[in-house]
């Protein structure tokens, strides 16, 4: 007996970006949070999960403001800024991106200030085809297990099976209260701006060039520097993210104990 298999073979340093427009008052939106999760647990070093939150404490004006303009709906996802998706119906998408190959690889390295709080991350792009001034660099903080009171109890329309089975949230109650919910994946900050930072690049950039770009985060005391991670994006000259940093989330206690 044989049989034929057709593997998918990543492009070589390429990292996915898929950003979900989510809410706590959302209550389709625990469908976006098990299809993060699950892209997370299943591609750890190829996907990079940011969940973008609006109308509630979690929101970040600047993120929130720019996804919030795209998205007709929520929840709502976008994979590497193409169109909008369910969150349950990525996989085709990421797959297709998977294997394109980027035009560089992108690499953070971080500084921490414990006393000022202030993170400042270099992104470095390592081109590997030409490419142009029109291509823009860009850092997003992204921060797991936040939880917090008021605001914080998630609306959800799959208690008691009513819509389904839904990655456990058909067993808990409408709305799941605050108590009982850890947020992961959450967007708190974009620099300089959602659409990326201009002139990084020389109007022809060559294959085997490398660029960087610094980005400055100052972080509220009630984040969690623990949980904090950093992406970082090189957005191409339609406005697609051609590639992030790597897909291994960045653990800011290990820049801490450097320090």
């Amino acid at each position: 007996k044989s049989i034929t298999i057709d593997p998918i073979v990543p492009a070589e340093g390429k990292v996915v970006v898929g950003e979900e427009a989510t809410g706590t008052w959302c209550g389709w939106c625990p469908r976006g949070t098990v299809a993060m999760d699950e892209f997370a647990t299943l591609y750890p070093t190829l996907w990079a999960g940011i969940a973008v939150h609006n109308g509630d404490p979690m929101a970040d004006a600047v993120y929130d403001g720019a996804v919030s303009g795209l998205a007709s709906g929520y929840p709502t996802a976008f994979v590497d800024r193409g169109l909008e998706l369910d969150p349950g119906a990525m996989g085709a998408d990421f797959l297709a991106r998977l294997q394109t190959a980027p035009k560089a690889f992108i690499s953070n390295t971080s500084t921490w200030d414990p006393v000022t709080r202030v993170l400042e991350v270099t992104v470095t792009a390592d081109f590997q085809a030409n490419a142009n001034s029109a291509y823009k660099l860009a850092c997003v903080i992204t921060e797991d297990g936040v939880t917090g009171g008021a605001g914080y109890a998630q609306t959800n329309y799959y208690a008691g099976g009513a819509n389904g089975v839904m990655g456990g949230y058909e067993l808990l109650g409408d709305p799941v209260p605050a108590t009982d919910m850890v947020y992961d994946h959450v967007a708190r900050g974009i620099q300089p701006s959602f659409a990326g930072e201009a002139g990084v690049f020389p109007p022809v950039v060559n294959a085997g060039e490398q660029y960087s770009s610094t980005y400055s985060f100052t972080l509220p005391v009630e984040w969690n520097i623990n949980n904090m991670h950093i992406i970082g994006l090189l957005i191409d000259n339609t406005g697609k993210i051609d590639n992030a940093g790597s897909g291994k989330k960045y653990n800011l206690k290990k820049i801490i104990e450097k320090i």
